[in-house]
């Protein structure tokens, strides 16, 4: 099994160095769970539950309840907001997703031209064994642009590995397979596209336990920084007080996070402090059962 993980991971990363790297235009990556974005975005290794439908689909697996969760992310700046709602469910063969992601202006004064981005996806996973998941997700995309509209399709794949109990691999590929299609004729593709490599690591620290991940993004960036992404976390002894800390290269962005989960409630927020945008905020809720 080592060896055909290494296999899908080596093909994958050859295939990967033909396509260009695009981290602009429509469709451009965004932070959809705050659990992950005061993390980093460190998140490749681990996408358990609702974070799955936006990082990898493999962590669907993971899921023993039916979960549903919303997110809401605003970017005063761009005076942009941005929602995204979505649940899943283990049906024991295979795990099913689906989520919808809104891209909208909160004022539509400040720009010369209304700009709307919507996204409806599936995620399909399934656990070859118990140590390999594998999944994908299908997503329909709509834009408009002033009085321009467009839509397409992107395909993510990802797998997860558990080589030990306390240590992860994970892989993901965003839009191997994508299309973006206006009506003017114009096809680009979405700006979400990559190839990530993680690994999340868990540990105890006396009382204290840690969770530590660290992502690597092997399509070209301009800075070698920016395709690093780093996250720790830990809870409170006897509490259900969660805290979070991370770097994203990507984004250029320090992010700090505090989370509340309980048996069947899990909040999550997510402060993200960076040079090259104003300050964001990120809230999540996700309700299992």
């Amino acid at each position: 099994m080592k060896k055909i993980l290494i296999s899908f991971l080596t093909i994958t990363f050859l295939i990967s160095l033909t396509f260009a790297s695009d981290t602009g235009g429509v469709f451009s990556p965004l932070i959809l769970d705050a659990k992950s974005g005061g993390m980093g975005e460190a998140f490749t290794a681990i996408s358990e539950g609702f974070s799955g439908l936006t990082y990898n689909p493999a962590g669907l697996t993971y899921i023993d309840e039916v979960t549903l969760g919303f997110t809401h992310l605003q970017i005063p700046q761009s005076f942009t907001r941005v929602e995204f709602i979505g649940g899943a469910i283990n049906l024991g063969i295979f795990s099913l997703g689906a989520g919808l992601q809104a891209v909208g202006v909160t004022n539509p004064d400040e720009l010369l031209f209304p700009y709307y981005e919507g996204i409806a996806q599936i995620s399909l996973a399934k656990k070859l064994n118990n140590k390999l998941s594998l999944g994908t997700s299908l997503r329909l995309y709509v834009a408009k642009l002033d009085t321009e509209e467009a839509n397409g399709l992107g395909i993510d794949i990802g797998a997860i590995y558990e080589i030990t109990p306390v240590l992860r691999l994970g892989a993901v590929w965003y839009n191997p397979i994508s299309y973006i299609k206006w009506t003017t004729g114009l096809i680009e593709t979405p700006g979400r596209q990559d190839l990530v490599l993680g690994v999340n690591y868990k540990l105890f620290l006396g009382e204290f336990p840690l969770n530590i991940a660290f992502d690597f993004s092997f399509y070209d960036k301009i800075y070698f920084y920016q395709r690093l992404h780093f996250g720790l976390e830990t809870q409170i002894p006897k509490t259900p007080v969660i805290i979070r800390t991370g770097y994203n290269g990507e984004k250029n962005t320090l992010s700090f996070g505090v989370g509340l989960n309980t048996k069947n409630i899990e909040f999550n927020y997510a402060f993200l402090y960076t040079k090259d945008m104003s300050n964001q905020h990120i809230f999540s809720l996700s309700l299992k059962y």
